[in-house]
């Protein structure tokens, strides 16, 4: 397995550093960083001089059009943007959601479900000869029927995508639905996982909030996961440039160290080490 986490200029400086070790960065992962690929020029500048320490792994497609919901993705899918996305970062596979805006509630699901099939079926056949192409699960209610277990199941059977499996969407949906946390996993397609993607979340009265540092409920979910899968990466999908809800998380930007950050992923990433390899 693989480890690696989301990029940000703390964990580039801890690599560089020796202070932990990755096998690949996300990206993007904050969202300031997608700013950067709006010119993919002076994007490639920045993936030649990260990929030269560590492989990248693309998340999603932007700027391209890759909203898997949009019955209008086959007809504005750019194939110039997206080949050169893949060239410059040189990952060796995708991974998309199954839906980036709120489910139309106008809209009977099923007739959703289908554009979602018919589009990831066109992009997995697109990018054949990639890795992989995988799917993520949704979290909240708003993505409708699309945080059930038996839905996600559907989608990759009838794509053939991999499962990218979001453990903090995973606690989020299962609270939606009221079903225990660790029922919920055991529902999903685990054997399908080919990613893991692993934040810390809480609670107030703000509501919930992710990508924080990960608690031991979170790693407990994790060990409970790797039972049934043998997944080839692992995400420290650790970082966050706002806090909203006053979770006292460290505020990262991009161009200012925050040592409090970095204190976190480095004892993330050997957490995560240690489970995966102890």
């Amino acid at each position: 397995m693989k480890i690696g986490c989301n990029y940000s200029i703390e964990a580039e400086q801890l690599l560089n550093d020796g202070e932990i070790e990755l096998d690949y960065f996300k990206y993007p992962a904050l969202g300031f960083q997608m700013k950067l690929m709006e010119n993919l020029d002076d994007f490639e500048v920045f993936c030649n001089a990260l990929t030269n320490k560590r492989p990248v792994l693309l998340h999603g497609l932007y700027p391209a059009p890759h909203d898997l919901s949009s019955p209008s993705l086959q007809a504005d899918f750019n194939d110039e943007i997206v080949d050169k996305l893949i060239e410059v970062t040189k990952t060796p596979g995708l991974s998309l959601h199954p839906a980036l805006t709120k489910i139309p509630d106008e809209i009977p699901f099923s007739k959703v479900l289908e554009t979602i099939i018919n589009n990831a079926i066109f992009v997995k056949e697109k990018f054949a000869h990639m890795e992989f192409v995988s799917i993520e699960n949704v979290d909240t209610i708003r993505w409708g029927d699309l945080i059930k277990p038996r839905v996600i199941t559907q989608l990759l059977n009838e794509t053939g995508c991999s499962f990218l499996l979001d453990i903090s969407h995973a606690y989020y949906a299962s609270r939606a639905l009221d079903i225990n946390f660790y029922d919920y996993l055991k529902l999903l397609p685990l054997e399908k996982i080919n990613e893991i993607h692993i934040n810390g979340w809480c609670e107030n009265d703000k509501g919930l909030t992710s990508h924080i540092k990960i608690h031991d409920e979170a790693y407990q979910a994790l060990r409970e996961v790797l039972q049934y899968c043998q997944p080839k990466y692992i995400t420290v999908e650790y970082g966050r440039s706002d806090d909203p809800r006053g979770s006292g998380c460290p505020i990262m930007s991009p161009d200012k160290i925050n040592d409090d950050a970095k204190n976190e992923i480095t004892e993330q990433s050997t957490s995560i080490r240690e489970i995966l390899y102890r």
